[in-house]
């Protein structure tokens, strides 16, 4: 049985993103954008289901994690209609996903921003509305998935 050591409690979801990697210093966008889906987020980090991780010769993971001054940028918009939410972080592990013949990557990250920075409260606010509904679709269509052994 394995102990649940986060910070903060996670939220099951299905969030579209698109995830860049900016020159932490001036902004300058190194790689991507590569598309991708938040599958749980708490205060302090999110799980991403992505399906793709290279785009020439870098790798979002390990290129990210070989420089300081790179970070990830995320950008979440939950509806068209509204802008996109903006979150700095830094990619912790990466794992395979495999389920049937759906092949992906599942990447843990951690923001670097402070968790109750305005963004991050509005972001929060944002998710509750129809949050049950994507959890649950997330849950029927992936058959691995069992609470506490995703991540």
């Amino acid at each position: 049985m394995s102990t649940d050591s986060r910070r903060s409690p996670r939220l099951i979801d299905y969030l579209p993103l698109e995830v860049r990697v900016l020159h932490g210093p001036d902004g300058r966008c190194l790689a991507g954008p590569f598309a991708g889906r938040i599958i749980d987020i708490s205060r302090h980090g999110a799980c991403l289901l992505m399906s793709q991780v290279m785009q020439n010769t870098f790798h979002v993971f390990h290129s990210t994690r070989e420089s300081d001054e790179a970070v990830l940028q995320l950008s979440i918009n939950l509806s068209p209609d509204d802008p996109a939410y903006l979150l700095l972080a830094r990619p912790v592990w990466l794992a395979l996903f495999a389920q049937e013949k759906i092949r992906a990557f599942k990447m843990g990250v951690e923001f670097t921003e402070d968790p109750e920075k305005q963004t991050m409260r509005r972001l929060r606010e944002a998710i509750q509305v129809n949050q049950g509904q994507r959890a649950g679709w997330w849950q029927r269509h992936c058959h691995s998935f069992k609470r506490g052994s995703f991540f």
